[in-house]
């Protein structure tokens, strides 16, 4: 895993982005893909990098970054990681987790915060996450509520 290196994602990773959106459990067209990382990237503070294993892309990140109304805090929120199943245990997605961390501490004082499905507990994020430092426990602890408007 020494020829690892993360830089930020551009139109020409489209195409290998999309079978790790499908690992993820997002599958989509390119087409579709295509116009949702075109929107993406251009808001401000938005960003998508991806892990590269020699020119072979094995994973990304993508993240939004804003203020926080209830504190002098900026919010990065990791919209989604994923790594190839082959590379999962490698230590490639702490790499991805520590590019958006170095950035967040560019704009300290800061919090990184993500969601993660009850179905990701099977093969071993929810632990991942916490090995990292990220927890859900104490005063802190929180409730993800969802409501889709159609």
């Amino acid at each position: 895993m020494n020829n690892i290196n993360i830089r930020l994602a551009n139109f020409e990773d489209i195409p290998h982005l999309l079978p790790l959106m499908a690992q993820l459990g997002y599958p989509t067209s390119s087409k579709e893909f295509t116009k949702r990382f075109k929107i993406f990237t251009k808001l401000p503070g938005y960003g998508v990098a991806v892990a590269c294993e020699n020119s072979n892309i094995i994973g990304l990140v993508a993240w939004s970054k804003s203020s926080l109304f209830v504190s002098n805090t900026t919010r990065f929120h990791i919209e989604a990681i994923v790594l190839d199943q082959q590379y999962r245990g490698s230590g490639v997605g702490k790499k991805l987790m520590q590019f958006v961390e170095e950035m967040a501490k560019n704009s300290s004082p800061s919090i990184i915060d993500l969601t993660s499905g009850l179905r990701r507990a099977k093969d071993g994020s929810h632990e991942f996450y916490k090995k990292l430092g990220y927890q859900n426990e104490g005063y802190m602890a929180k409730l993800y509520l969802r409501k889709e408007i159609t």
